[in-house]
């Protein structure tokens, strides 16, 4: 509802000469009906606080993967976990895919697309993993959110950061093989 009446104020008054100060006002009224912040994503990191999620869809990993590189002469062992394709309203989530580095390495990659049919102009959707060893235990929870334009088939994100969380690092070879994701809009 609150799109279709940005929508039809911007027809309606968009092409009224306004003040500065009136520009300023309207870029924030904005910017609070896209979400609240303007910002176009949302990095990659430990969740602290709690999202304004509208929407989720809430589901286990279905393949996980663990290998072992080296980096500067150290080895390095991983953890990979992938998400069958899953729908949250219009935004479908093809590829969802988590690495966890034994180093504090993370890495995201979100392949999604948006129907050209719904209401919203444009949505932020994003992944949430609860990584959890073998016996249960909440190691942390990860996320990182993009976004993603009406009538979009096919958009690829991609999330990187470097987390020096001791839980992650002393857990890390008891992560369990399934891990349970949301993915997620804003």
């Amino acid at each position: 509802m609150i799109q279709l009446a940005t929508a039809l104020a911007k027809r309606l008054f968009g092409k009224l000469p306004l003040p500065d100060g009136a520009k300023d006002k309207i870029a924030n009224v904005n910017a609070i009906l896209a979400g609240g912040s303007g910002e176009k994503w949302v990095p990659l990191a430990r969740q602290q606080a709690t999202l304004p999620i509208r929407n989720q869809f809430r589901g286990g990993s279905i393949s996980t993967e663990r290998g072992e590189r080296d980096h500067d002469g150290e080895p390095v062992r991983w953890a990979q976990f992938d998400w069958s394709e899953q729908r949250v309203d219009d935004c479908t989530f093809h590829k969802v895919r988590w690495r966890f580095h034994s180093n504090g390495l993370i890495c995201l990659e979100l392949v999604a697309s948006k129907d050209a049919t719904g209401l919203d102009v444009r949505d932020l959707v994003g992944h949430r993993i609860e990584l959890r060893d073998r016996s249960g235990f909440l190691i942390g929870i990860w996320l990182a959110a993009f976004i993603i334009d009406r009538g979009t088939e096919h958009a690829i994100f991609q999330a990187t950061a470097v987390d020096d969380f001791l839980p992650l690092k002393l857990h890390f070879d008891e992560v369990a093989d399934v891990q349970e994701g949301l993915c997620f809009r804003i």
